[in-house]
């Protein structure tokens, strides 16, 4: 029983956890780095950057609420060498931020 009395007592600061990541403001600012990153991306690619432009692109599915109807979006509307090089992004970039939360969970558990 004691277990379940300590998931009890746990929940509430959990389900605050929760309503402070979809907190208004924050979902605004992900929306407008959402839209900031897409446009940085056309326009690196209209220039030709298309190292550059797939960088912000990638940025814009990162945050996106549905990445795949994203992917579809770009599959249909980027040249092909473009979306195979997003395509190429996404498993490196998945692996960085498994990275980068292992590491912060590191430091967490070891500070020093």
């Amino acid at each position: 029983m004691p277990v379940f009395a300590e998931r009890r007592v746990g929940q509430p600061k959990a389900q605050a956890e929760a309503r402070q990541l979809w907190d208004p403001a924050k979902k605004e600012k992900l929306q407008e780095f959402f839209l900031q990153e897409v446009q940085m991306g056309k326009l690196c690619l209209a220039r030709g950057e298309h190292g550059m432009g797939v960088e912000h692109l990638t940025n814009a599915l990162l945050v996106c609420g549905q990445p795949k109807e994203l992917l579809t979006l770009y599959k249909h509307t980027l040249p092909p060498e473009v979306f195979q090089m997003l395509l190429y992004k996404i498993p490196l970039i998945c692996q960085q931020l498994e990275a980068d939360m292992y590491e912060q969970k590191y430091l967490k558990d070891y500070p020093d």
